[in-house]
């Protein structure tokens, strides 16, 4: 038996009416999850930037150890060089120890200047981690508070969100196939995700643009599915919406109730 064009235009609004409420609740989290999803991204990147650091800050006291350790083992060259030169016979040896005993003091040197550069890369490096730190604290604490205010808003809209879904689909299996995928197409290609609009004060009521007499005859006669000429939208009179067409329907407010909560 066909559907009348009255009957589906009604399964299609009720759809809609469903997806706006859904909607509104979306909207009453606002950027919420993207900017919880957000922080957790940047401490992440912080904690990376932090493991870095403090690896290299323990390369940099591996070297510093390793230098010292040369420094000890040419100490003990020298020392043995010197315990040597007591026994020499004659200048060609006294010559080749000293030689020696000067290269391993170049080695000293040239180690404590390591030991120096490194130590001041160290010292920059801690800075940096302790800089990296405070900002993973500061980020971290804004994420907790974040979070708290989402989960909160969440629970206070979790009972009606899964039932508006549930009605959602039972309503959605009521719709024509073919008009339930041409919904959802339109839809999806819309800002504020209405696919069905009602008139309001001579306009469509989702692009605002004016609608011609006779367009607005042939939306209220029923005979067929009306589009809106300028975005696509399938067009409903107040006999299906139950709205009054020279009322426009209320503005969702693109903004979230705050908890009372502070972060410095």
């Amino acid at each position: 038996m066909d559907v009348s064009v009255t009957s589906k235009l009604k399964e299609l609004w009720a759809v809609q009416s469903i997806d706006t409420k859904i909607n509104e609740i979306n909207i009453l989290l606002g950027d919420l999850p993207m900017e919880v999803a957000d922080l957790e991204d940047e401490i992440a990147g912080l904690q990376t930037r932090f493991d870095n650091i403090n690896s290299d800050i323990e390369q940099c006291n591996s070297d510093i150890a390793t230098k010292k350790n040369s420094i000890q083992d040419f100490q003990k060259l020298i020392e043995k060089y010197e315990s040597q030169l007591e026994n020499i016979k004659n200048n060609r040896e006294f010559e080749a120890l000293e030689k020696e005993k000067e290269i391993a003091g170049l080695e000293i040197m040239a180690a404590e200047k390591a030991i120096r550069d490194t130590t001041k890369q160290k010292e920059m490096k801690q800075e940096l981690i302790d800089a990296t730190q405070e900002k993973m604290d500061v980020k971290g604490k804004d994420l907790e508070f974040k979070k708290n205010e989402l989960i909160e808003i969440e629970k206070e809209s979790a009972e009606e969100k899964v039932k508006l879904e549930k009605d959602r689909d039972k309503a959605l299996t009521k719709v024509e196939e073919r008009l339930a995928r041409a919904y959802t197409r339109i839809r999806m290609s819309m800002v504020n995700d209405v696919a069905v609009a009602p008139i309001v004060r001579g306009a469509c009521g989702g692009c605002f643009s004016n609608i011609p007499p006779q367009r607005k005859s042939d939306v209220r006669a029923h005979f067929q599915i009306i589009d809106c000429e300028s975005c696509g939208r399938i067009l409903v009179d107040k006999t299906i919406t139950g709205l009054e067409e020279e009322e426009a329907p209320k503005p969702v407010k693109k903004t979230r109730r705050k908890l009372k909560l502070t972060t410095k």
